[in-house]
């Protein structure tokens, strides 16, 4: 019979958990219309009587944890290798400003980029920090170009890649890079075309109206995602699909013997 959850959670823990789905629920209850207390809970917990443009801000903090819990589920239920826990919820918003196929393609170029100049950065031999410094300038260069293309052209889609966040782009451009020396070509695709899946998904969901709507008619269950991470963690780690990740190419052992070797006695 299989183990129910890992064990890892004490009974006053299960009831800290428990609340967090019971609070938002009595929440919701509260804002039933036939209840006295409707106009008190809606008025109270509800972000509609926001301004629109303050609605459009608040939908990208309302996504975070809806990402946060996605991600949690791709990588622990169905055991997909992803680039970090925390990179496809900075591209999803990342996507909400530029869209989807916009954002997709200037990503798939920045990351080409940082691919090929990174040898030529690494042939310097600067320090990590200095390394990095000078990829997030490059990239920072690449969103310039396309602003001014985007001018040039009287193009809106590439005008919006000045609002992607270089952090991003750096951290992707990076991850990839890294991934592609250690593991290998099939592992980095992988990982890199399953994290803009995860991102896609979560920007597609919140750019519409009804899903986008529930979060701000409801912040509350901002409290239950974080109980969903939870539940997912202790009881549905499963990995489903782990077979489906690429194998990882392993080092050479002429390159570990090179590292782990000790120079020999003069």
């Amino acid at each position: 019979m299989m183990n129910l959850g890992k064990g890892n959670l004490s009974g006053g823990q299960k009831l800290v958990v428990a609340m967090l789905f019971v609070g938002p629920l009595l929440v919701m209850a509260g804002k039933w219309s036939l209840l006295p207390t409707a106009e008190f809970f809606t008025r109270a917990f509800s972000l509609t009587h926001l301004s629109a443009e303050m609605q459009g801000r608040v939908v990208y903090v309302l996504s975070v944890p809806f990402g946060a819990v996605l991600v949690v589920f791709f990588r622990l239920f169905l055991g997909i290798r992803l680039m970090g826990p925390f990179r496809s919820i900075l591209l999803a918003v990342a996507f909400q400003f530029t869209g989807i196929v916009s954002g997709l393609i200037f990503l798939s170029a920045a990351i080409t980029i940082v691919v090929l100049i990174r040898p030529l950065v690494k042939a310097f031999r600067l320090p990590y920090i200095a390394r990095v410094s000078v990829i997030l300038s490059t990239v920072a260069l690449i969103m310039l170009a396309a602003l001014l293309a985007g001018n040039g052209l009287g193009s809106e889609s590439l005008s919006r890649m000045a609002y992607f966040p270089i952090v991003v782009l750096c951290l992707l451009g990076e991850g990839f890079a890294k991934t592609l020396t250690r593991e290998g070509a099939p592992s980095a695709l992988w990982r890199i075309v399953m994290t803009a899946a995860v991102a896609v998904l979560i920007a597609f969901l919140f750019e519409r109206d009804g899903f986008r709507n529930i979060f701000l008619r409801c912040p509350e269950l901002l409290i239950a995602e974080v109980g969903c991470i939870i539940v997912i963690a202790e009881y549905l780690d499963l990995r489903l699909m782990t077979r489906f990740n690429p194998i990882v190419a392993k080092r050479s052992s002429r390159k570990k013997n090179r590292i782990r070797s000790p120079k020999p006695a003069e």
